[in-house]
């Protein structure tokens, strides 16, 4: 398999130099190297692979909002949703769980909630193949302040939370979409929460930031949504006979 990500955004630089961007995240989690994945920038690409070529596909983070309709955004969100439609493997993950749920009719925004961040609880609300080996309530690491506020019909509800009632999304049988970050580990998460303590502790109350930092602890949910995901790419159907690199026109490998 050669999985395709889109790279929607990048980390704090000084995060990025020690550990890598969003994409290199992503790679480790999958147990895959540069030279096993093709990397495309939404954010400078000009021509898209065809969409039923794609082996996979995830979708990271971003600092940019889904609902201020970027250009850019809007081209990534409609080729996302045709990688859907082919019947690809998809998985997208914070912006890109908001970004499909736009392309597909949904609505994004500002959480009312809310800022979400550090080790939250989310709670199944469907059993999926995506969660199999982890329980109904099972930790995970967020940092979002926008939201899918209403999924598109089309989308199944498979967990949520107090915070964020639309947690994780399916797209018929090999499209997931989850607003919790399955590729963070326990230092980027601390690092997230120091950079962000004096707007956190603005809106929250002194202290806030410290208790979210000390209440971090590692957790294996990232490892086994993974591995979950490949698996669900052996599941599905291969993809066309169409030559990704051919089509992948500013697509960085």
């Amino acid at each position: 398999m050669h999985p395709v990500i889109l790279k929607t955004g990048d980390t704090f630089s000084a995060l990025r130099e020690v550990r890598g961007d969003f994409e290199h995240w992503f790679m480790a989690g999958l147990g895959v190297g540069a030279d096993a994945c093709t990397v495309i920038d939404a954010r400078t690409v000009s021509t898209y692979p065809d969409p039923a070529a794609v082996d996979a596909l995830l979708v990271t983070g971003s600092p940019a909002t889904v609902h201020e309709r970027e250009p850019w955004s809007e081209a990534a969100g409609a080729w996302m949703r045709a990688v859907v439609e082919a019947g690809r493997p998809v998985l997208g993950v914070c912006y890109g769980h908001q970004l499909l749920a736009h392309a597909m009719g949904g609505r994004t925004g500002r959480n009312p909630q809310g800022r979400e961040i550090g080790l939250v609880h989310i709670l199944t609300e469907e059993d999926d193949p995506l969660f199999e080996g982890l329980p109904g309530v099972f930790p995970a690491f967020e940092s979002h302040q926008d939201a899918v506020l209403e999924p598109p019909p089309q989308a199944l509800i498979l967990a949520g939370n107090p915070n964020s009632p639309f947690q994780a999304l399916a797209y018929g049988d090999f499209a997931r979409t989850l607003q919790f970050h399955p590729e963070f580990d326990v230092a980027m998460m601390a690092y997230y929460l120091e950079e962000r303590a004096a707007v956190i502790d603005a809106e929250r109350g002194p202290g806030t930031a410290a208790r979210l930092r000390a209440e971090l602890r590692p957790i294996d949910t990232g490892a086994v949504i993974f591995r979950n995901f490949l698996a669900l790419c052996r599941a599905a159907p291969p993809p066309s006979a169409a030559g990704l690199r051919s089509g992948a026109g500013g697509a960085e490998e």
